[in-house]
């Protein structure tokens, strides 16, 4: 079952300006003909470019691993190998090839390696799509640090100006309780005056209806006695009575006189003592006025108290609301610094990435070159060795025909040799037959 990938898998010819692009330097024809030593070099600037380790970071023995092997100069290659793969596996990963194996680098195959590289190169265009994104984030961050710094500044000063006002009030906190004090004492003060003067004004209210009452029985009793001379003087003119009860009327009416005179004399009395309350009640309400007056002022003076201590309280709600909005500011400020950190470490690794990226090219160009100029010599020196291989087959050959020439000579001297031989045993077997056949005979 074929697998799904996440991105095009691109053509020999449209991979070569992307990898080109990311310092990897292949043509059509590599790619359609992959080897190990074409493919590794190229995975090693990709892990160094997108995951972040170096070739040198790759090629750093891991002493952990080293430590537990008995022979660990036998892993010096293979170590860091493993370490090669198991980042490269990490990048496939990312990429969306899950299918990726060791017989990818080993033995690679085109059509796995041209999806292999797609992978890498939308791995790595994607990256960077992203960098629009971490330069915002940079910009909101600068502009976050300036805000923060503004609101710092002010919060700076509300804290100055709130410092002021609380030393202010803690200065005037002896002086406050003073008038506090004051204006408690003068308050019962003036209740018990407020007390005195309405039961002033009532007795006033009595006074004055007493003295209404008395004026009115004075005026009544001069009407009378008004009215009883009149009557006497008419009775004296119209009748002559006797000495004596004239005298007794005399002394009737001198005694209703005495009377009324004392009546008046203690009416008037209580006039005056009714004035005198009244101006004891008049004295009493201009106290009250100057008391009030005092209360008054302790009133502003407390009112002017209470508006500081309403402003210190308006200044602490204010400074609560800075206090929350740089709460919230320097929230944002972490999170903008914490996305600045990340896109300064970004940044720095990518610069360093390509840097090692160009470091990497360079190397592997480099030692593509000399791996040429030594093949080079190699060749020449295959060359040499092929030249002179052929002069020695030929002296060879040339030894090799004289010796077959001399063998055959010799094989054909034996061969003679061994006819001659063969002709003489037979010689000898006839001879030898004929004498025992004669010797049966006899």
């Amino acid at each position: 079952m074929s697998q799904s990938y996440s991105f095009p898998v691109l053509s020999d010819q449209e991979l070569v300006p992307w990898l080109r692009e990311f310092d990897m330097p292949l043509t059509a024809a590599q790619l359609a003909k992959p080897t190990y030593e074409l493919v590794k070099p190229v995975f090693e600037i990709a892990v160094a470019a997108l995951v972040g380790v170096t070739r040198e970071e790759l090629q750093q023995p891991v002493f952990a691993a080293t430590d537990v092997l008995e022979y660990p100069e036998l892993h010096d290659e293979s170590i860091p190998f493993m370490a090669f793969m198991s980042s490269l596996f990490k990048l496939f990963r990312a990429a969306g090839i899950k299918d990726f194996t060791l017989q990818d680098v080993c033995k690679p195959e085109a059509p796995r390696l041209r999806r292999q590289l797609s992978a890498i190169v939308n791995f790595a265009r994607h990256r960077e799509h992203k960098v629009a994104f971490w330069v915002d984030a940079a910009e909101q961050a600068a502009q976050a640090q300036e805000e923060a710094a503004e609101m710092q500044d002010a919060k700076a000063a509300v804290e100055a100006e709130l410092k002021r006002l609380l030393d202010e009030r803690a200065a005037q906190q002896p002086e406050v309780q003073a008038l506090e004090a004051a204006h408690q004492d003068m308050y019962a003060e003036n209740r018990q005056l407020s007390k005195q003067q309405q039961a002033a004004v009532e007795e006033l209210a009595r006074a004055k209806e007493a003295s209404n009452r008395v004026e009115e029985e004075i005026s009544s009793d001069r009407l009378r006695l008004k009215q009883a001379q009149l009557e006497g003087a008419q009775l004296r003119s119209q009748v002559i009575e006797s000495p004596e009860k004239l005298q007794r009327k005399l002394e009737e009416l001198s005694a209703a006189m005495e009377k009324e005179r004392g009546l008046t004399v203690e009416a008037e009395k209580r006039m005056r003592d009714v004035q005198a309350r009244l101006d004891a009640i008049a004295r009493v309400e201009r106290e009250l006025g100057k008391a009030g007056a005092a209360v008054e002022e302790v009133g502003t003076e407390v009112g002017r108290k209470k508006e500081a201590s309403r402003r210190v309280k308006a200044l602490r709600g204010e400074l609560g609301a800075v206090l929350n909005d740089m709460e919230e500011v320097e929230a944002q400020l972490r999170t903008l610094r914490a996305k600045s950190e990340r896109l300064s470490l970004w940044t720095s690794q990518h610069q360093h990435q390509s840097q090692l990226r160009q470091e990497a090219a360079a190397l592997a160009i480099e030692q593509r070159l000399k791996e040429r100029e030594a093949i080079e010599a190699s060749n020449a020196a295959q060359l040499a060795k092929l030249a002179e291989n052929e002069g020695m087959v030929r002296s060879l050959s040339e030894k090799l025909r004289q010796v077959q020439s001399k063998h055959s000579r010799e094989v054909a001297a034996v061969v003679e040799q061994y006819n001659a031989l063969q002709a003489q045993v037979t010689d000898y077997h006839t001879h030898l037959f004929a004498a025992m056949a004669s010797v049966e005979a006899c």
